[in-house]
């Protein structure tokens, strides 16, 4: 199908984002990219000029947004093959990671490090490439051996320049002044947010979650610094001692936000993530693939986000992915949507305002997306079943019919 400069999606029944219940029968109009109206069918006039596509049987909804990803080009988790496979061919996977992730209905990500996004949004925003809209971050803050540069030299014999030069996510920076310097090496990069590892992974006994792996005071410049020029900072934490370090130092998002040691989240630090509006991001994905998979998060775990959102912290779908086919993009990517649901018991019209909604705010673009609007930029998913009474229906592709991103139909299936 071919779409022109101006068309109205008419008779679909519109899931708009906003949380509220679906409404039947409406219309859509759209015109050079930009909604124009989205309204009941009753409501509005249309000429007889403006093209129009009938959808009396589907449901149309905002396009996706995964808030936590990563382009690597990676296909497997052995770190020394990130740092012998050329940068050239990784690049060139990226591309392929990009396509799939419009292919389910992402039409924007952030990214959480990655060595290749900067690249990516401006090859991608120029129509060079097809992919979803990219908000970039660069190469992520990691001290020295901590979970960044954490490829064991008891095992590699690997000079630190190549990690530096072939890490596919993170940067090695370390005390005051090294952050300080990378931050703003990230800021003339033109970066959309600044990410750091403020603890441990859990991939060995050197780079455990319980540890915190920068000080206090090299936290809080990466966030004056960042915030001195306007950017978000977004920041990896594993165990509850660095989240209430880094909520009282000001962060703006907090990925995976928990803690193996069996403790919970306590009430005093959610309430102080909601009055700072700070997002959580949990990526439960992440923690059933990889070296460090578990058969089922533990329910400390899971209490302490339930007890974030009911102290009103909004929770963000992101699912982690970054090494395709182990995570495959977009498959990988909207299971997420399906956790949000089974593991947290959001609604699936909360989850799919986690996924549009709140995850344009928190990168301050909800003027632009998340909701379906007038004003906004047409990005839609038109859907064959009903996403808002069960998400399982945006597991198969085959059930997105179109995919429309700045107004430009995208994907056809």
């Amino acid at each position: 199908m071919k779409l022109a400069s101006e068309y109205a999606l008419v008779g679909a029944t519109l899931v708009d984002g906003n949380g509220g219940p679906p409404v039947k029968d409406t219309v859509i109009l759209v015109k050079n990219g930009v909604i124009e109206e989205a309204c009941s069918r009753n409501s509005i006039r249309l000429k007889d000029s403006i093209q129009q596509i009938a959808l009396s049987e589907y449901f149309v909804m905002p396009g996706l947004f995964d808030a936590h990803l990563h382009f690597t080009g990676r296909t497997n988790y052995n770190p020394i093959d990130w740092i012998t496979t050329p940068n050239y061919l990784q690049a060139m996977r990226v591309v392929g990671e990009a396509e799939k992730l419009l292919d389910y209905g992402f039409t924007t990500v952030r990214s959480g490090g990655s060595r290749y996004d900067i690249q990516l949004r401006r090859a991608i925003a120029e129509g060079a490439i097809t992919g979803p809209r990219v908000i970039a971050c660069g190469l992520a803050l990691s001290r020295t051996r901590g979970h960044g540069d954490s490829l064991r030299r008891d095992l590699y014999d690997v000079p630190d320049e190549w990690v530096q030069q072939s890490h596919p996510w993170a940067q090695t920076c370390d005390g005051v002044e090294g952050v300080r310097n990378a931050v703003r090496k990230l800021v003339g990069q033109n970066v959309d947010h600044v990410k750091f590892l403020a603890t441990g992974g859990g991939s060995w006994r050197r780079n455990r979650c319980e540890d915190t792996q920068y000080t206090r005071e090299e936290m809080q410049t990466i966030v004056n610094e960042a915030h001195m020029v306007g950017l978000k900072v977004m920041c990896h934490a594993e165990n509850y001692e660095a989240v209430r370090t880094i909520v009282e130092l000001g962060v703006d998002m907090i990925e995976h936000c928990d803690d193996p040691s069996g403790s919970e989240l306590d009430d005093e630090t959610c309430r102080k993530m909601a009055d700072k509006n700070i997002f959580i991001t949990p990526t439960l994905s992440i923690n059933f693939v990889g070296p460090w998979s578990i058969p089922k998060i533990p329910q400390s775990t899971i209490n302490g986000w339930e007890r974030a959102i009911k102290n009103g912290v909004k929770v963000l779908l992101g699912s982690d992915a970054g090494v395709d086919p182990l995570t495959p993009f977009g498959k990988y990517n909207i299971g997420e949507m399906k956790l949000l649901v089974d593991t947290l018991s959001l609604s699936p019209l909360e989850a799919i305002s986690s996924a549009t909604k709140l995850a344009a705010e928190s990168c301050e673009i909800g003027n632009k997306v998340g909701t379906i609007e007038k004003g906004k930029l047409a990005d839609l998913l038109v859907v064959k079943k009903d996403p808002s009474s069960n998400v399982d229906v945006l597991l198969d592709k085959e059930n997105i019919k179109y995919v429309i991103k700045e107004g430009n139909l995208v994907v056809e299936h």
